[in-house]
C-alpha cells in the first residue's frame, strides 16, 4: 500500500509539472486581468427607430448615454445607463383629408433608463486587451409627455427589453473604449381616431392594422470609459 501511494504521488507530481508548462508565460500571455471593478462611461451614437405605419412615433436620431458598470463576480457584470435620443416625430390630425393630414414635424426627444446583466466571453480578463460581452436587460423609455396630441396619439412612458453585445478595449489601467450594439424592444399603439374615416373616406392607418404592436429599435454607440475601484 505504501508503494502504491508513493507511485500515485509521483504520477500526480509529474502531471502537475506538465500542466504548469502548458500555456503562456505570464509576460507573454494574451490574457490580462482587469483590476478595476467599476466603470463610468460616456458614449454617443445613433438610435434607429423601427417603422410604424402612421409615421407618428418618435424617429431615430443621435443618442447620448451615460453608463455605470460594476464587475460583480467572474464573467458577470452589472450595468445601469441613462440615454437621451434627439428625436423628431410627425403630428397628424386624423379628421383631416389625407393630403393635409400631416400638420408638421415636432422635436420630440426620448429618454431611456435601463439596467442590464453582461456576460464576458473572456471571463474577468481581456484577450489582447479586448473584452467582448453579451447584454440582457430591461428598463423604461419615455418622451416625458403626459397629454395626447391633437390626433389623440400619445407615446408616453413604456417598458422596454434591451439586448445586444459590447466590445471593450482596455489598453490602460484607468481608461478604455467601448462599443455597444443594442436593441430596444418596446410596444406602441394607435388611438381609435386613427381608424375613423375622414371626410375624404381615408383613414390614418389601414383598418386591419393592430392597435398595439412591438418594435425593434437598434442603437450603436461608441464611448470612452474611466475605470476605478473603491
Amino acid at each position: 500500500m505504501k508503494r502504491l501511494f508513493t507511485a500515485l504521488l509521483l504520477v500526480a507530481t509529474a502531471a502537475t509539472a506538465r500542466a504548469q508548462q502548458v500555456g503562456y508565460a505570464p509576460s507573454r500571455s494574451p490574457f490580462r486581468d482587469v483590476d478595476n471593478t467599476m466603470e463610468y462611461s460616456f458614449s454617443m451614437g445613433r438610435f434607429s427607430a423601427g417603422s410604424d405605419p402612421a409615421g407618428v412615433a418618435p424617429q431615430g436620431g443621435p443618442e447620448f448615454s451615460f453608463l455605470y458598470g460594476w464587475h460583480a463576480v467572474g464573467p458577470l457584470f452589472l450595468t445601469s445607463s441613462l440615454s437621451r435620443i434627439s428625436s423628431v416625430r410627425q403630428v397628424v390630425d386624423p379628421a383631416r383629408a389625407a393630403a393635409v393630414r400631416t400638420l408638421g414635424t415636432a422635436y420630440w426627444p426620448l429618454y431611456a433608463v435601463d439596467g442590464a446583466m453582461a456576460l464576458s466571453l473572456t471571463g474577468d480578463r481581456t484577450f489582447h486587451d479586448v473584452m467582448p460581452l453579451l447584454n440582457l436587460g430591461m428598463g423604461i423609455i419615455s418622451d416625458r409627455h403626459t397629454q395626447s396630441d391633437i390626433g389623440d396619439f400619445q407615446f408616453g412612458t413604456r417598458f422596454e427589453f434591451v439586448w445586444g453585445a459590447t466590445v471593450r478595449w482596455i489598453p490602460a489601467k484607468r481608461w478604455a473604449l467601448r462599443a455597444d450594439l443594442n436593441n430596444h424592444f418596446y410596444s406602441m399603439g394607435y388611438p381609435q381616431t386613427y381608424y375613423v374615416a375622414a371626410k375624404d373616406g381615408t383613414t390614418t392607418v389601414p383598418t386591419q392594422q393592430s392597435k398595439s404592436f412591438w418594435r425593434n429599435n437598434p442603437s450603436l454607440t461608441i464611448g470612452i470609459s474611466y475605470l476605478f475601484s473603491h
